[in-house]
């Protein structure tokens, strides 16, 4: 199913803060992004407004479109056609990680239909 421990690596670390490969599945077929998070999926919840402070955006995550493995440069389509029941299974696994996610408090909420940002109240 992967083509190198790197692309593995990159896949098994969905949802973690920092660099992972997400699978979606798409109307046109299934497609692989590169996403960056500066904060843990899980940790979205623990963010709290404080009192006082100003009104800031932060980006919780952004993504670009990735056809290649950045590990070892392999046209990632090639794995989908090898194992599509397997990708499909992925994809549907990473359905949360993509888009914007309301957290306790109202810390963290969409705002002007951007939905990577998120809007924070910090203190």
């Amino acid at each position: 199913m992967f083509c190198c421990p790197g692309f593995q690596n990159n896949v098994e670390a969905a949802g973690e803060r920092g660099i992972a490969v997400l699978v979606k599945k798409t109307p046109e077929g299934t497609m692989f992004v590169l996403q960056s998070r500066g904060i843990a999926f899980d940790d979205e919840s623990k963010i709290r407004p404080m009192p006082g402070a100003p009104d800031i955006k932060i980006r919780v995550s952004c993504t670009t479109g990735l056809r290649y493995c950045p590990a070892c440069g392999r046209r990632l389509q090639e794995l989908v056609e090898a194992s599509p029941r397997a990708f499909e299974e992925l994809a549907e696994k990473h359905k949360k990680f993509f888009g914007a996610r309301r957290v306790l408090a109202n810390a963290c909420v969409p705002t002007n239909g951007e939905k990577n940002f998120a809007r924070f109240r910090l203190f």
